[in-house]
């Protein structure tokens, strides 16, 4: 499934993985910005705006085609958001930002993701946020590393791009589900399935996270390929991942 994402379209490209770290997890439909609110408050507004214009969308052809037009705008600015945060905020604050923030997002889905999105949906969306926090305590890693060695350089400059694309993509879907809860909208039953389809990219981020920590600290990881979801996955998911979600992470 993920594979068939057209990466090369999009044309975001970035340099290496230890200039992502607020990337992934750190607010842009979270409440927790609030310590940084007065200094991104328009840049919300303008992921509101993006994101509202997708979920309008009333069938899964039309939610493909505003995706297709706004998703570059969305990844120019979370990404510009994640630069200005690694330079301007303290490490120690965006970790705490950034762990304040997934507890909101599991609480959001908690109490509402059932009601508004039906049980698939919920329990994919609980597993993409258990799957974003890995991801997230493997780029912290990866950023107190700092660059591999040079003859990486190229390499880890491919993943980092790879992982740029999967990362913005997961964050986008669960941004639109997000959305959606605090403004009390619907997504069409026909559009849910892509948006769904969106989320299980995480697997992907995580996998290229991985492959980014291998090359600073090899004898502390398996290098490994993304991941591809089949219906085994899907069958646990259904069954297990909600509460899995919950669950205290030792990474």
């Amino acid at each position: 499934m993920n594979e068939a994402i057209p990466l090369e379209s999009y044309e975001i490209g970035t340099k290496g993985l230890n200039d992502l770290r607020g990337l992934v997890g750190f607010p842009s439909q979270r409440r927790s910005a609030g310590e940084l609110y007065s200094s991104i408050e328009r840049i919300n507004s303008f992921i509101d705006r993006l994101l509202l214009r997708s979920i309008t969308a009333k069938t899964k052809e039309e939610f493909i085609s505003i995706r297709k037009e706004v998703f570059a705008p969305y990844v120019g600015v979370v990404t510009s958001l994640a630069q200005l945060v690694r330079i301007m905020v303290p490490p120690e604050v965006t970790e705490r930002i950034v762990g304040e923030a997934f507890c909101e997002l599991e609480a959001d889905f908690q109490d509402e993701g059932l009601a508004r999105f039906g049980p698939a949906a919920k329990d994919q969306a609980m597993f993409t946020i258990w799957t974003l926090r890995r991801t997230s305590r493997l780029i912290s890693k990866i950023s107190s590393l700092g660059a591999p060695s040079p003859e990486l350089k190229d390499e880890d400059e491919k993943v980092a791009s790879d992982f740029r694309f999967y990362a913005t993509w997961t964050q986008f879907h669960l941004d639109c589900m997000l959305v959606a809860i605090r403004n009390n909208k619907s997504i069409q039953l026909e559009v849910l399935p892509e948006v769904i389809e969106g989320l299980r990219a995480a697997v992907n981020a995580y996998g290229l996270a991985k492959r980014g920590l291998n090359l600073r600290s090899p004898e502390d990881n398996v290098q490994i390929q993304p991941y591809q979801w089949d219906e085994e996955d899907q069958d646990l998911l259904d069954s297990s991942m909600a509460d899995m979600a919950l669950e205290v992470l030792d990474d």
